[in-house]
C-alpha cells in the first residue's frame, strides 16, 4: 500500500509554513485511488490552512507496479537544474536496495527517473491505452480459439505493443504468432499496436521472440 512521509511546506501565496503529508511510495497495483490522482493531475494537491488556496508541491516519491513492471523514482521538475547530480544520487541509493526490490516485488527491468509528474502521467496514459487494446486483442484471440502469451511490460512499451501476442495451442515462434495476429488484424483493423505487432513479427529474423515474457 502507498506510504506517506511528512514535510514542511510554504504556501506560494501567502507565506503561510506549515507540515503537509505527502506519499513517498506509490504501488500502482494496490492503490487505485492514488493512481488516479495522478493520472487526473490532482497528486499532491495542497491547501493552504491560512488562505485556503489550492497549489501543487512536489517531493520525491517512488512509483511501483510489479504487475507491469515498473519501478520509477519521480523527482521534483525543479531538480531539472541539477539534472546529472540528482540522478547520479539517485543511482547511488538505489543499488543497495536493487536486490531485495527485485527479488520481493518481482521487478526486473531497470528503475526509469522522471523529473516532474508529467512523465510518469504520461506512461500510464499509455499503458491504460495499452491494456484496453490488450482486453479487446485477447478477447477475439479467445473468440478464435487461440491462445495467448504475456510480453515483457518493457518491451511491449519500447515497441509500443499489446501486453500479450495470440498463438494456436501447441505451436509457437514468430511465423505462428504472425500468422495469429495477422488473422485477427482482418478482423478488426481498429487497433493500432496490434498493427504494430504484426509490423514487428514481419521484421522479425528467425523464430524466436525475445520480446515474450519467460
Amino acid at each position: 500500500m502507498a506510504t506517506k512521509g511528512v514535510f514542511r511546506v510554504e504556501c506560494p501565496h501567502c507565506g503561510e509554513g506549515f507540515d503537509a503529508d505527502f506519499w513517498t511510495v506509490v504501488r500502482g497495483d494496490r492503490d487505485a485511488d492514488v493512481k488516479e490522482l495522478i493520472l487526473s493531475g490532482e497528486f499532491d494537491i495542497l491547501m493552504c490552512p491560512k488562505c485556503e488556496t489550492m497549489f501543487q508541491h512536489e517531493e520525491p516519491f517512488l512509483y511501483m507496479d510489479p504487475s507491469r513492471d515498473l519501478l520509477a523514482f519521480v523527482m521534483p521538475e525543479a531538480y531539472l537544474e541539477k539534472k546529472e547530480e540528482w540522478l547520479a544520487r539517485m543511482k547511488t541509493d538505489y543499488e543497495p536496495l536493487r536486490a531485495s526490490i527485485s527479488s520481493g516485488q518481482g521487478l526486473t527491468g531497470e528503475p526509469l527517473y522522471f523529473f516532474g509528474l508529467g512523465p510518469l502521467t504520461a506512461l500510464l496514459e499509455d499503458d491504460r491505452d495499452r491494456e484496453e487494446e490488450t482486453e479487446v486483442l485477447e478477447f477475439m484471440a479467445r473468440e478464435a480459439g487461440l491462445n495467448l502469451l504475456p510480453v515483457k511490460p518493457a518491451s511491449a512499451r519500447e515497441l509500443d505493443i499489446p501486453f500479450s501476442i495470440p498463438m494456436p495451442a501447441g505451436l509457437g515462434g514468430r511465423a505462428a504468432a504472425l500468422n495469429s495476429a495477422s488473422s485477427l488484424r482482418e478482423k478488426n483493423d481498429a487497433l493500432p499496436r496490434l498493427k504494430k505487432l504484426v509490423d514487428h513479427l514481419s521484421a522479425l529474423k528467425g523464430e524466436d521472440l525475445p520480446f515474450l515474457k519467460r
